[in-house]
C-alpha cells in the first residue's frame, strides 16, 4: 500500500474495484497513516465493506465518513472502559485528566466521562474528574499546566498523549517531583513507549495488536461467515467493476456490511471477536503494564 493516500485511492480503483472485490482487509504502510483512510473512503463510496486490522484512530468510528469500515482492533478511546475498572479496583475516585486536543484525545475523555458515570448507580462509587487539561499536540513545555494542578486534591493522572508529547510531560512532571511516591499516572499505549516513562507508570497494551496474521485470519473467518449467512436469505449481486460509475448503489455491499457487523467469533486467533454499532471491535483483551526501574515493562 502506498503511503501517499491519493495514490492509494487510485490503486483501490485499479487493483481492487477493477477486479470486482466483495470486501477488503486493510492494514497500514510502514510510513504514513492516511492510506487506510483512503482505502475506506474509496471503498465506502461504493459500499464495499472494509475490515481494518491495525487502524485505531477514533475517526474511523464515524459512520458518516467511514460508512463501510469495521475493524478487528478497538479504537484507542475504548481504553477508557478499562481505566474505570482499574480506578475502582484501587479505589481512586478523583482524577485529573490530561489529553491532546485532537479527535482521539477528546474521544477518550468523552467515553471516560460516560463510562465512569454509568457503571455504578451508587454515587459514592463514581469516579470524579477534578480537572481536565487539554493541550495542543506538539508540546515544547508543560510546566505551567502541571504547576496549576500541583495544589489539586487528586494526585491520580489519566493521560492520553502521543509518545513525543508524553516525553515532554514526563520530563516536566519529573522536574516538579510529580512522578514520585504518592502520585499515580495511568496512560494509553502510545505514552508507554516514551523513553523517559517514570517508574510506577501504569498503562494498557492491546493483546495481539501487532499480530497481523492472526487479525487477517479472524477477518477472513467473519467475512466467510457473513457471506454464508447472507447467501441463505439475500440475493447477492456482483460488485462494481470500476470507479467511473458513481450513479448506482451496490446494495449487496450495504447488506454485507450489516451481516459482518453481526458476526461473533467466540475463539478467534485474537480472542473473542465481535463488533459494536460503529463496527469497532468489542471485548478486546489488554495487558496491564507497569514500568519498573530502568524502564523495564512488566505485564
Amino acid at each position: 500500500m502506498d503511503p501517499n493516500p491519493i495514490k492509494t485511492a487510485l490503486n483501490v480503483c485499479k487493483d481492487l474495484i477493477g477486479h470486482r472485490v466483495y470486501a477488503v482487509v486493510v492494514s497500514h504502510p510502514l510510513t504514513g497513516d492516511l492510506s487506510p483512510a483512503a482505502v475506506s473512503y474509496t471503498s465506502g463510496f461504493y459500499h464495499i465493506p472494509v475490515i481494518g486490522i491495525s487502524s485505531r484512530d477514533s475517526a474511523f468510528s464515524d459512520k458518516n465518513i467511514h460508512v463501510s469500515f469495521l475493524r478487528t482492533v478497538p479504537p484507542y478511546s475504548h481504553q477508557a472502559d478499562v481505566w474505570v475498572d482499574v480506578l475502582k479496583h484501587f479505589n481512586y475516585m478523583k482524577v485529573i485528566f490530561i489529553h491532546s486536543s485532537d479527535t482521539d484525545g477528546r474521544a477518550i475523555l468523552g467515553r471516560f466521562q460516560t463510562t465512569s458515570q454509568s457503571v455504578d448507580e451508587d454515587v459514592d462509587r463514581k469516579v470524579v474528574v477534578e480537572q481536565v487539561i487539554e493541550f495542543e499536540p506538539g508540546l515544547d513545555s508543560f510546566s505551567d499546566k502541571l504547576i496549576d494542578v500541583k495544589t489539586a486534591r487528586s494526585r491520580v493522572f489519566l493521560m492520553y498523549a502521543s509518545k513525543t508529547d508524553a516525553e515532554i510531560i514526563f520530563r516536566d512532571a519529573t522536574f516538579l517531583n510529580m512522578t514520585t511516591t504518592g502520585y499515580v499516572w495511568v496512560v494509553t499505549e502510545q505514552a508507554l513507549d516514551a523513553a523517559n516513562a517514570p517508574e510506577g507508570l501504569l498503562g494498557l497494551r492491546l493483546v495481539n495488536a501487532t499480530n497481523e496474521h492472526a487479525h487477517i485470519q479472524d477477518s477472513i473467518y467473519v467475512l466467510a461467515s457473513a457471506i454464508r449467512d447472507m447467501n441463505k436469505t439475500e440475493e447477492i449481486n456482483a460488485p462494481p467493476s470500476d470507479c467511473d460509475n458513481s450513479g448506482s448503489t451496490w446494495n449487496t455491499g450495504r447488506h454485507l456490511f450489516d451481516y459482518i457487523r453481526k458476526q461473533i467469533l467466540e475463539s478467534g486467533a485474537t480472542g473473542h471477536v465481535a463488533f459494536d454499532d460503529h463496527g469497532d471491535r468489542v471485548n478486546a483483551e489488554y495487558d496491564m503494564v507497569n514500568v519498573r526501574a530502568q524502564g523495564e515493562h512488566v505485564a
